[in-house]
């Protein structure tokens, strides 16, 4: 599966779901209780696994099931008068199956924090560039992504944004940007879409958008923006391409990713070039 791309959520879910039952079958056929309970030991792979990729639910299954297995197969011991063996036993088996999981499981989500907050502008708590290109290929691996819809990438860079600075400070500017975050996420709530802070007073948005004329979408960034109270516009760039064409695998999206971050922004300034606060469409092809 990992061969030749990285497997989508539910194939991940899949894999550990077929995982953890063929521990439990091949534990549960063995002849030798000693051996099938030693042999629980392998849940903890699965929980290693799951705990590194998943949620704390699907680590409790994979405990639930480990326990379940181990109980059966310890109580035959028992049954052979061997109970401290299979007390001891049963002991360890447990002991590996929760220690294991959860240490994993609370380090990555004590990593994603950290990860999380640097793939964040800190101004305007949206995702930074190179977040954008992870959430973006991510957003179209999705199975319920529709591919007869367009993907489009909107460039969003404020017009006159310097001046604002120069007549009323830095921190109405900050404000402006804080807003316009806002009016972007307000924009794209109704559609799957991101939005990013690439710098300065440039944001970038990739949408799933149902035609292949992406301009009332722009002119939701433009109204917006120009509705604000800061009396700022927004020169709009927007590049567009049919999703079914779109080759999948992390390199081939973010090559055609990157072409079309470059058609919408070469599409931007044609709009600020016209005059600012208006948008303007480049084609890809």
């Amino acid at each position: 599966m990992w061969a030749t791309r990285w497997p989508s959520r539910r194939q991940s879910l899949a894999f550990a779901f077929v995982t953890n039952a063929s521990v439990a079958l091949a534990c549960l056929s063995f002849s030798d209780p000693h051996g099938a309970l030693l042999g629980c030991v392998a849940f903890a792979t699965s929980a290693a696994y799951i705990g590194f990729f998943h949620s704390t639910g699907l680590v409790i299954y994979n405990f639930v099931v480990a326990s379940t297995v181990a109980i059966v197969i310890a109580s035959r011991i028992v049954a052979t008068g061997h109970v401290a063996v299979a007390v001891v036993d049963l002991f360890l088996v447990t002991q590996i199956n929760i220690v294991m999981p959860i240490a994993i499981h609370l380090l990555i989500r004590s990593l994603g924090v950290d990860l999380e907050r640097a793939g964040r502008d800190s101004l305007t708590g949206l995702l930074n560039r190179r977040s954008f290109d992870r959430y973006a290929a991510r957003m179209l691996d999705e199975s319920d992504i529709d591919p007869d819809a367009h993907l489009v990438v909107v460039m969003i860079d404020l017009d006159n944004f310097k001046r604002l600075n120069d007549t009323r400070g830095h921190q109405a500017g900050d404000d402006a940007l804080v807003a316009v975050g806002r009016v972007l996420g307000h924009a794209v709530a109704d559609i799957v879409a991101i939005v990013a802070r690439t710098g300065g007073e440039e944001f970038v948005v990739a949408a799933e958008w149902h035609t292949d004329d992406p301009g009332p979408l722009a002119q939701r960034f433009c109204d917006g923006i120009a509705a604000l109270p800061m009396s700022i516009t927004a020169s709009v760039g927007t590049a567009s391409v049919p999703i079914r064409t779109l080759r999948r695998g992390a390199g081939h999206l973010q090559a055609r990713l990157n072409q079309l971050v470059g058609a919408a922004d070469d599409a931007m300034y044609e709009a600020k070039r016209a005059g600012g606060n208006r948008y303007h469409h480049w084609a890809a092809h």
